[in-house]
């Protein structure tokens, strides 16, 4: 068991600087060949950041552990309202674009509520298993898309009325100041490592699950979503810390639709996402922060560093609770 923590630790750094590289790699080349902050933001941040749950996710996915690929993309949804938006508010308050309010937030709150129902299934037949199939993917990978054009279309409005503020405007101060062949290098190495990192997280995640009789799902949202996180955190913390907090709250926002619609999309169309017995607490736990975040956003307009702390100990006591009542279980 000793190896298999020593491998997830691995695996989990593997994620966290392979995101990093990516994200600061694929912006200095894009600074250096002058490409529009646009695309880069979309392309990049928001992607970028979002990388490690997509490796580890087709990986599981493809070795049929859908357990795995439930708890992290519902985990790394929680983690970033109630872990990652919370220490930022704590940090610094946080004010909340208007577009991030009126659109992209109910955005959120909608494509949170279709993947809720997707995974429930009501409309299946009595023989068949909760999950979300191929068909479930296949409409949220066309979401996905639509939500793209959005996006672009909003950018180039008179008005520049971003779906995701922050993005566009503070994208370059991720980009590092290496030449371009250098920049494609660590694009490179960043591939390998979140390659590396999803092969070495999944096995032992598997192992250590399986050794300590918990469930891969708990195992997937405690420990494999922080660990896919902390791209995330950085890019929060990062661009907090420098007053950029459009950019922090809007990386989170559209990190969750990146993981809602493109990871989950492409994620079952590989392999089913199952429903674990335990897993409609973590879906009601996700839908009611994506709710709260709304509901904070529309009446103040801003995360402030109480909210921020009443967020962290939610975040804390819950998968506390579900860790230990696994382990308690077993």
């Amino acid at each position: 068991m000793v190896i298999d923590i020593l491998l997830l630790i691995i695996g989990l750094a593997f994620l966290y600087f392979g995101g990093d590289w990516l994200v600061n790699g694929s912006v200095t080349v894009a600074k250096r060949l002058k490409i529009s902050p646009l695309v880069v933001g979309l392309s990049v941040v928001a992607f970028g950041t979002s990388a490690p749950e997509l490796f580890v996710n087709i990986r599981a996915a493809s070795d049929g552990h859908g357990a795995i690929s439930f708890g992290n993309i519902f985990g790394s949804n929680i983690a970033n309202i109630a872990l990652i938006l919370a220490l930022c508010a704590i940090l610094r308050p946080l004010d909340v674009h208007k577009q991030l309010v009126r659109k992209t937030i109910p955005m959120l709150l909608a494509f949170t509520g279709l993947t809720i129902f997707m995974a429930l299934d009501p409309v299946r037949e009595e023989h068949q298993v909760a999950a979300i199939d191929a068909m479930d993917g296949t409409i949220l990978l066309v979401l996905f898309g639509c939500f793209l054009y959005l996006v672009v279309l909003s950018s180039r409005s008179e008005k520049k009325k971003f779906l995701l503020p922050g993005q566009v405007e503070e994208v370059y101060d991720f980009a590092g100041d290496y030449s371009v062949r250098t920049s494609l290098l660590i694009i490179l190495g960043s591939v390998v490592g979140l390659c590396t990192g999803a092969e070495l997280t999944v096995r032992s995640a598997i192992a250590l699950a399986q050794s300590a009789g918990i469930p891969e799902e708990v195992f997937g949202l405690v420990v494999i979503a922080f660990g896919t996180s902390l791209p995330e955190l950085a890019v929060g913390l990062l661009a907090t810390s420098k007053g950029h907090v459009d950019l922090a709250v809007g990386n989170v926002v559209g990190s969750n639709i990146f993981n809602l619609l493109l990871i989950m999309g492409a994620t079952s169309i590989i392999d089913n996402i199952p429903l674990p017995e335990d897993g409609l607490q973590d879906l009601i736990v996700m839908g009611w922060l994506a709710a709260l975040l709304y509901l904070t956003a529309l009446t103040q307009r801003r995360i402030s560093k109480t909210e921020g702390w009443v967020l962290l100990v939610v975040y804390l006591s819950y998968i506390g609770w579900r860790f230990f009542a696994s382990v308690a279980a077993a």
